[in-house]
């Protein structure tokens, strides 16, 4: 290890070098906190980057800056904002996806969102009009399914808020069918869910998003998410989750 990095097994301190370097709303916080503390191996911070090793049925990382420390044991790593190229250390590129959070609040005008419970209806929406959702009916993470209707009374858009093992909050599985595209319903999603979880006394609320979604991603930011990170995913070769 470079003598130019710290390194801590200490995950309160390594959170701390995450704010220091990243801001309040950060990668690391989405990821990993006491909840899932258990899982967390070590952190490493220079000057200007940081990662971080976890563990949970195979070993990965995320690493952030010009120049993170590499763990050599990482099968996966999500490397937020540096441009690395098709090639990180031992890894090889996979996927892009974008981060975006924002600080809970009330947003008058969306102060709530209508549950839907109908799971065979968003089963359909979602394998019609989002087939790699994350999130799916019966996925135990998920709080609540929320739906947005047109004046028909149909259902526009659906998403689901789930809570991560690291105990954070997320959006998942937005989807739009696609004769109700660009009419806003994904950006009034987002806005009722910020309401929403606000009312349940959550802090912070973030999703992930594919790099290149450019609708969604401008959609989200209209309801006033902000950008944390642009992912890059690499992987060992021949990596598969188990």
């Amino acid at each position: 290890m470079p003598k130019s990095f710290n390194q801590t097994s200490d995950l309160t301190i390594a959170l701390g070098w995450a704010r220091e370097q990243l801001g309040e709303i950060n990668g690391p916080g989405i990821f990993v906190s006491e909840a899932n503390a258990k899982d967390f191996l070590e952190a490493f911070k220079s000057e200007d980057s940081f990662s971080f090793t976890m563990q949970s049925g195979f070993i990965y990382g995320h690493a952030y800056g010009p120049n993170p420390h590499i763990d050599p044991r990482w099968e996966k790593c999500a490397v937020g904002s540096s441009k690395f190229g098709p090639k990180f250390g031992h890894l090889e590129i996979a996927n892009q996806f974008d981060t975006y959070g924002i600080d809970t609040k009330i947003i008058l005008g969306f102060e709530s969102i209508e549950e839907l419970t109908d799971e065979a209806l968003i089963k359909k929406i979602l394998d019609e009009n989002a087939p790699k959702s994350a999130v799916y009916p019966g996925n135990r993470e998920v709080i609540q399914w929320g739906c947005i209707r047109n004046e028909a009374g149909d259902v526009s858009a659906i998403g689901a808020l789930v809570r991560w093992s690291s105990g954070s909050h997320v959006i998942s599985s937005v989807a739009t069918v696609e004769s109700m595209r660009g009419k806003g319903y994904a950006t009034e999603l987002v806005k009722r869910f910020i309401s929403r979880t606000n009312e349940l006394g959550i802090k912070t609320l973030s999703l992930g998003v594919d790099h290149k979604n450019t609708a969604a991603i401008k959609a989200y930011q209209n309801a006033g998410m902000i950008e944390i990170a642009q992912f890059t995913n690499y992987l060992k070769p021949g990596f598969k989750r188990h």
